[in-house]
């Protein structure tokens, strides 16, 4: 697998019928995440034994070669052949792509595998600071920040972002103190029966970039209440 696998109906609850790639997390993932050595969803549950292993597969691995091991298993999805009509792919459901050679790598991967019959391919970075939007262009992606100070920064480098927050108070769009940007609490977390494919929100950044709008998460998971301790967007 050489820290990175592509799952084809990833079967996991919060994102819905779709496909998924999954990379080792220390050889992608930015040292500016402060979750990355403790508290990442992706290393918890079901998934943290897939990390493990990919972790485990690229420990001699650079960000680029994990790149193209990525690039290399969206090439080779459905045998190299044409994905099903209307397929949607979530890129990094763990990992990340820290750099700009990395990125333009698997960025072209996804452009082909859209030309071979997928609709959309959708992510969060870690990495928005060193890597510009528009080396995402076949992906709607978001760029994932810590604090209301990061959300002018994330839009001037063109991301719209998407944040952590200890709760939502409703399912209505609001403003953070220190942004004049709107958060829209995260559907799949604020209503009943939707995932990621059903809510959509996340598939168009350029238009939460346009209308000067976010995605906000709220804490979840069996470390929930040690995350909560750690976040500052409210500071």
């Amino acid at each position: 697998m050489n820290g990175a696998i592509y799952v084809q109906n990833s079967k996991n609850v919060k994102i819905g019928d779709c496909d998924g790639t999954y990379v080792t997390i220390q050889s992608s993932c930015p040292s500016s995440c402060i979750l990355k050595e403790s508290g990442c969803y992706a290393t918890m549950g079901n998934v943290a034994i897939h990390v493990k292993r990919l972790d485990k597969e690229a420990e001699e691995l650079s960000a680029l070669d994990v790149a193209r091991a990525e690039a290399h298993a969206i090439d080779n999805c459905y045998k190299g052949g044409p994905v099903p009509d209307g397929r949607k792919l979530r890129i990094h459901i763990s990992g990340d792509s820290r750099t700009q050679a990395g990125t333009r790598i698997i960025n072209s991967a996804v452009g082909r595998w859209i030309k071979r019959g997928g609709e959309f391919a959708f992510s969060y970075t870690h990495a928005w600071e060193q890597v510009p939007n528009e080396l995402w262009s076949n992906v709607s992606i978001l760029a994932s920040i810590e604090n209301t100070s990061q959300v002018n920064k994330a839009r001037d480098k063109g991301y719209a972002p998407a944040i952590v927050v200890p709760e939502h108070n409703g399912a209505k769009a609001y403003q953070i103190q220190g942004s004049d940007t709107k958060f829209i609490p995260c559907p799949a977390q604020t209503k009943d029966n939707v995932d990621c494919i059903k809510c959509g929100l996340c598939f168009d950044a350029d238009r939460l970039y346009n209308k000067n709008m976010g995605i906000s998460f709220a804490v979840h998971g069996v470390k929930k209440n040690e995350l909560k301790r750690r976040l500052t967007v409210l500071k």
